[in-house]
């Protein structure tokens, strides 16, 4: 059998499998045949993999949680249905508690939503050894508002939430995502209409989403949106949308609050970034800098981009001359300079599925200079 029909150990192969097979059975929409089966893998635990009736189960979902947008295919037969949901069941545990459960459906539906509409908005998923780094080293703390305006598929939202229980907000222009990151919220116990399909840069976002303790979030960097009403337009000439979210994201904090925040390495070195770096000095005060390798974001992109850690300062705050940062460069990204996953080995033997990335040891001398700096006090 030729390599391409068999459905191999990664996501990435395992959605490529049901996506060949969805389009040579039927004219159904794959994201919406896999996300159905997802939501009800995810939602009804009890249930037994491929048995009963999955169109009744389905419209069952859809009804149960609208939010969800729940699509029954009506051109699927309930064989396929049977067969994809199997397939399924090999990378996505079954309940809503299960450990694995939000990381595996955050990697299937990485593969799943085309790349090509997020690489056009400049947006790409999060590989989640980031995610959780970034979130760990912020510390959210009970009852904490955790904001994220370009939330994707939320999964800065629900690492939060899992970190503790704290108040979670996002929002994004891409529909999918957000019924993806409304799904997560749902298995978490979140209200899904805490995730809102707009547009992080639109002024109605600022009297919804504000006074946030925490944003964590990893925004679009491709292309121009409007500046009208943004600062930093005065010292960044035509700023791309990563320059606008870095105003935005300092705007939803309250004074005191912590932001970590991917942005490109231009924006940390690029002589006509200095202006910029100025200005954001003048209203944040920098912790840390934390480089990625270029292969973070592969195969998506090779773009090199860095990890802010900042504090929002309180008004009158002056920057002062004792203020210290961190720089750091993470080098072991968990990919190859394919994108294929490098795992993590012992004596040459497979660990049991961790990427092999540092930012376990990143995060060891980061968490100390922070501590020491008062960054989450």
């Amino acid at each position: 059998m030729p390599k391409r029909h068999t459905p191999g150990s990664g996501h990435h192969r395992l959605v490529a499998h049901i996506e060949e097979i969805v389009l040579a059975t039927s004219g159904a929409d794959a994201f919406e045949m896999v996300f159905g089966l997802a939501a009800a893998r995810i939602l009804q635990a009890r249930r037994t993999p491929g048995r009963g009736n999955i169109p009744a189960m389905l419209a069952q979902i859809a009804e149960e949680h609208p939010a969800l947008e729940i699509i029954v295919p009506r051109d699927a037969t309930v064989e396929l249905l049977a067969r994809v949901d199997a397939l399924l069941a090999r990378a996505l545990p079954e309940g809503p508690h299960h450990v694995h459960v939000l990381g595996a459906l955050d990697a299937i539906f990485e593969s799943l939503i085309p790349r090509i509409a997020k690489g056009d908005k400049g947006q790409f998923f999060t590989p989640r050894h980031v995610v959780d780094f970034i979130v760990r080293a912020l510390a959210p703390r009970a009852r904490e508002r955790v904001i994220d305006p370009a939330c994707g598929s939320g999964a800065f939202l629900s690492h939060a939430h899992a970190q503790a229980p704290v108040a979670t907000f996002g929002c994004d222009v891409d529909a999918r995502a957000v019924r993806v990151a409304r799904l997560s919220a749902i298995a978490q116990g979140r209200n899904a209409h805490d995730i809102a399909l707009a547009d992080g840069l639109a002024p109605g976002i600022l009297g919804a989403f504000t006074n946030a303790h925490v944003i964590a979030t990893n925004p679009p960097f491709a292309g121009r949106a409007s500046a009208n009403g943004f600062d930093v337009a005065r010292v960044v000439r035509s700023p791309e949308r990563d320059v606008l979210f870095l105003e935005r994201s300092l705007s939803l904090l309250c004074p005191g609050g912590r932001l970590g925040i991917i942005l490109p390495y231009n924006k940390a070195g690029g002589a006509a970034f200095a202006g910029l770096r100025r200005w954001l000095a003048m209203r944040a005060r920098l912790y840390a800098v934390v480089g990625l390798p270029r292969e973070t974001f592969l195969p998506h992109t090779s773009q090199r981009t860095f990890v802010l850690f900042a504090k929002k300062r309180f008004a009158g705050e002056i920057m002062g001359g004792r203020e210290r940062t961190i720089f750091v460069v993470s080098k072991k990204a968990g990919k190859d300079k394919s994108g294929e996953p490098v795992m993590r080995t012992i004596c040459g033997q497979n660990d049991g599925g961790d990427l092999d990335h540092d930012l376990d040891e990143v995060l060891m001398h980061l968490t100390p200079f922070l501590a020491a700096e008062g960054f989450s006090a």
